[in-house]
């Protein structure tokens, strides 16, 4: 099949909610895009507590340990048992979304790097484990490469995402179904600048990876920050939690107002404060992004009242960055996606994105960029 990058008419077919969407089914819900790899298998709560408790990870072991690390809150927040004022609860989601922000801008602007990444979630009754790399180029250039493998014991799944600043691609492969999507990231800056929206972080790095993921949480969660530490290195916290508004939004259809089982009603970020001494590099990168469902019932005592049971909310996904390292920018013939999937069609979601970034110009524009 020859791919025209131009073309507009397929946006309708299998039209999915945003870059992402297939990841949504699965633990991490709609923000974390490694979920796809594993969206078909069957669900089940999370084995892992989140951060909760003070457990060193040694910094020589290559793979973090999925164990919760502790946090600390930072400043706004009032004695305990009083309720935050208005003024401190928005002067607190101004500091952490401006963090969330910094941390896209070092994704998008900063230097380029490479690392290793591991993601763990409980399904179908055991742990499974994923596997995988990601390359971020940075310097505005808008190219990136991520990719995880993961095995559930019956078959190997695979998600593949790389931009190189024009066109950025997901493939996944599912059980042995192939799905491809296209965004014309291109076309997304374009538009912006069509429209005098010279930012320093263009529209075309909040396309996949890491960048969206934290965008998504910037736009979802109510925001606070927290302190950790990770083997002996200082950790900043971003402390998400799901906006009524959303909460609203996803079970207006449910029974019992309750979320889907496996969506994250809190996320937590953690960012390395200080570089890795063993590479000299990562001060500002995230090292882990933890998804926490909302508090269960631990114990099933049908002598306790519902309201007395202990509830503690459970760790859904663990995503963890790891062997963070300074590359020098690979050639863009590096990120060049190829289709070896001819008879795959691919859905084209750039229309989404125009929605996303409220980017609406006249399709004479639209000519002129053609």
């Amino acid at each position: 099949m020859k791919i025209d990058r131009h073309d507009r008419k397929r946006t309708q077919q299998c039209v999915k909610r945003c870059f992402t969407t297939q990841s949504a089914r699965f633990a991490i819900g709609l923000t974390l895009v490694l979920g796809t790899s594993v969206a078909c298998l069957p669900q089940s709560q999370a084995q892992s507590t989140p951060l909760a408790q003070s457990t060193p990870v040694a910094q020589s072991t290559p793979v973090a340990q999925s164990t919760p690390v502790a946090i600390e809150s930072q400043a706004f927040s009032r004695a305990s048992g009083a309720a935050p004022q208005p003024a401190d609860s928005a002067a607190r989601q101004d500091q952490a979304a401006a963090w969330i922000d910094q941390l896209i801008d070092r994704l998008a602007n900063g230097p380029a790097f490479d690392c290793k990444i591991r993601q763990r979630v409980r399904t179908a009754g055991r742990e499974v484990v994923g596997v995988g790399t990601y390359l971020q180029v940075g310097g505005g250039s808008g190219q990136f490469s991520f990719q995880i493998k993961m095995h559930d014991g019956d078959g190997k799944h695979t998600l593949q995402q790389i931009s190189d600043g024009r066109l950025a691609w997901t493939r996944s492969e599912i059980a042995g179904k192939v799905a491809l999507s296209r965004v014309d990231v291109g076309w997304l800056d374009e538009g912006a600048r069509t429209l005098r929206r010279n930012r320093r972080v263009k529209p075309s790095m909040k396309v996949g990876g890491p960048s969206e993921m934290l965008d998504s949480i910037r736009r979802d969660y109510d925001l606070k920050l927290g302190t950790s530490s990770l083997g002996g290195r200082p950790l900043l916290v971003i402390i998400g939690t799901l906006k009524q508004a959303r909460r609203d939004e996803l079970t207006a259809n449910r029974k019992g107002a309750s979320l889907p089982e496996l969506y994250p009603a809190r996320i937590n970020v953690a960012i390395a404060q200080s570089d890795d001494p063993e590479s000299g590099f990562g001060k500002g990168l995230p090292v882990r992004i933890e998804h926490l469902s909302d508090p269960i019932a631990l114990s099933k005592d049908p002598n306790k009242e519902l309201e007395s049971q202990i509830k503690k909310s459970q760790m859904i996904s663990l995503l963890e960055f790891y062997s963070i390292r300074p590359v020098a920018p690979p050639p863009i013939q590096r990120f060049r996606f190829e289709n070896r999937d001819t008879e795959v069609d691919f859905v084209n979601e750039t229309n989404r994105y125009e929605e996303r970034f409220d980017i609406r110009v006249s399709a004479k524009e639209r000519a002129r960029y053609r």
